[in-house]
């Protein structure tokens, strides 16, 4: 019978605490098909079988349970009693220290499986993923604050977006959903730790191979240095408190009144006196209203000011509650299961607590921690290109003379168009109102180069770096010209010769290219989808290896001096300014 299941690849996963038994994984089958038919019989029913399967050219073992049964579901629309016939399933799959559970239109397990199990999170799944391997396709980000004048949820979408999204304050970031292709397969994984892949359906044999494959990765989770880490971490509760209470309380009503559409619910309120009635659109709205403020806690006994009276946070030793009268009046209830409106928040983890060091929040049911600066290291060292041309340059624009065709073969000016050699049109744009010192373009590599110099003696000084990312952050607005306003810049400003105030030279402005093709050029290259924009800042004062020393101790939390901080900060702004403009950043340094 089993062989006519065709099921999908989405399974959450549950580390075992304590010893299993027969009995405990009867107890969460009854609990999930306790949606049943009140006259309806299983059209599968097994316990704990013995499987035998082969995953990764090796044997092992693991019990499957498996229920399908029919149900009935209410329906809203229709004024009236009815209820559509819907089929249900569970399977559980034991292996290891681990159970997966697949299901579909069950009722709620949740009270049972947290007696003797505890759920495998998002950031354990996370560190399954072999990062360099992988493309990111989309992240959900919660930002670390519950200010109502603050953008508290983002979402990004691209084909890869490592090198995407910038690094700047990632770490007061927590990825509450990550969607990710490796190889030929897509799979996500959400912030309640449910883990999904798209495939088509697949028999239970091989939806077991592939819950125990699972398994085997959360179980090595090798790659827990990985992109993921440049967002905030995880932190014990206990540690947090340690050094800070909890300040600010915010229900997540968003979330909130997703699942209670999603799941079909609907809210009651239970007066002193009498049974539960449903709510009306009115008092709905007045009870969201005033969820969705961030609620202050005062005082040792966390208690919550606002509407409700009678409302306090439980901290308990791993784990931040609430507790309302108010709350506990409201009920929220489908045709399976009631739950108090309180016990609901609380279950689902809808609401996010703020402590009084602002590094600190929690969300989902755990501590996260800003590692912001720490965390941008990695992507900071990343922009950092040395370049050999710039060991030679002892100026930035050199010395020239009204016969000088060129700039002084020390100057930054001519290591920069060595540097871009290979393209096929080099513009300085230096002096006036001036979008860079040197625009270029390849048109190979499909990209328009806007760079800015800046010459130095090498240090690890902010104040040089200050100036030059200025420029490049003043300038970003001039990066996504039109074919027009590039052609017009070239047929007026760059038609002429390089001229200081002191001195007129004979260097063309326009360095490289015919400019006869540029207007077809630029017409092939802005209808190219591989079109791409970077802002360069070519910087001889820089030195990656020097950086790279510093920014390791901050990494390990060594005291660097002040100056350093600044650097990372610069830099990290460089970033964060030229990635929200969609344009890569780019340093070129010494080795």
């Amino acid at each position: 019978m089993t062989d006519r299941l065709q099921l999908t690849r989405n399974c959450q996963f549950y580390k075992i605490k304590t010893k299993m038994s027969g009995l405990y994984i009867k107890s969460i089958l009854d609990a999930a098909v306790d949606n049943m038919c009140k006259d309806g019989d299983f059209i599968l029913n097994i316990l704990r079988k013995k499987m035998d399967i082969e995953v990764d050219k090796r044997t092992v073992s693991c019990k499957v349970s498996v229920r399908v049964y029919p149900s009935e579901k209410k329906v809203y629309f229709f004024n009236d009693e009815i209820e559509d016939k819907i089929h249900a399933f569970i399977v559980i799959i034991e292996y290891g220290s681990y159970i997966g559970v697949v299901k579909k239109s069950c009722s709620n397990i949740t009270s049972v499986t947290e007696q003797r199990l505890s759920l495998v999170d998002s950031s354990q799944l996370g560190a399954t993923i072999d990062t360099n391997e992988v493309e990111f396709q989309k992240l959900t980000l919660r930002n670390i604050t519950v200010s109502d004048k603050a953008m508290r949820t983002r979402s990004y979408e691209a084909a890869d977006l490592k090198g995407l999204l910038s690094p700047h304050a990632a770490g007061r970031s927590i990825p509450s959903a990550i969607k990710y292709r490796d190889g030929s397969s897509i799979r996500s994984i959400s912030g309640v730790g449910r883990f999904v892949e798209a495939s088509p359906r697949s028999s239970l044999e091989d939806i077991t191979k592939w819950v125990v494959s699972c398994i085997d990765s959360i179980s090595a989770s090798q790659f827990a240095d990985n992109y993921l880490n440049t967002f905030a971490k995880k932190i014990a509760l206990p540690d947090v408190l340690s050094s800070c209470v909890p300040i600010a309380i915010l229900i997540e009503v968003n979330s909130l009144l997703d699942k209670i559409d999603s799941d079909d619910c609907v809210i009651k309120y239970t007066p002193r006196y009498g049974e539960a009635i449903k709510v009306s659109e009115r008092v709905c709205q007045r009870l969201i209203y005033g969820l969705e403020k961030v609620h202050e806690v005062v005082g040792s006994q966390y208690k919550v000011n606002g509407e409700c009276d009678n409302t306090y946070l439980r901290v308990n030793s791993n784990t931040i509650t609430l507790r309302s009268n108010l709350l506990s009046r409201f009920k929220v209830t489908n045709n399976e299961d009631e739950y108090t409106l309180q016990r609901f928040i609380v279950k689902y983890g809808f609401y996010s607590v703020a402590f009084s060091d602002p590094k600190y929040m929690y969300f989902m049911g755990k501590c996260f921690e800003d590692t912001s600066g720490v965390s941008d290291i990695q992507g900071i060292l990343d922009i950092l290109t040395p370049k050999t041309e710039l060991l030679k340059v002892n100026s930035e624009k050199g010395d020239f003379s009204s016969s000088s065709t060129s700039f002084s073969s020390k100057s930054m000016f001519k290591a920069v168009e060595e540097i871009h050699s290979n393209d096929d049109f080099i513009f300085c744009d230096d002096l006036g109102i001036e979008w860079a010192d040197h625009i270029t373009i390849n048109q190979n590599e499909a990209c328009i180069n806007f760079i800015h110099s800046k010459h130095g003696d090498i240090s690890t000084s902010a104040s040089k770096l200050h100036d030059v990312v200025g420029q490049g952050i003043k300038n970003l607005g001039y990066v996504y010209s039109s074919v027009e306003a590039i052609s017009e810049r070239a047929n007026k400003k760059f038609a002429g010769n390089y001229n200081t105030n002191k001195q007129s030279t004979n260097i063309s402005r326009v360095r490289k290219g015919v400019m006869s093709n540029l207007d077809s050029s630029l017409e092939t290259l802005f209808k190219n989808y591989a079109l791409h924009r970077k802002c360069v800042l070519s910087c001889s004062f820089i030195s990656k290896s020097l950086i790279e020393e510093e920014f390791k101790k901050i990494a390990s939390g060594t005291k660097v001096k002040g100056h350093v901080i600044q650097l990372l900060w610069i830099l990290s702004s460089f970033i964060h300014a030229s990635k929200e403009a969609n344009v890569i950043p780019v340093v070129y340094c010494l080795p």
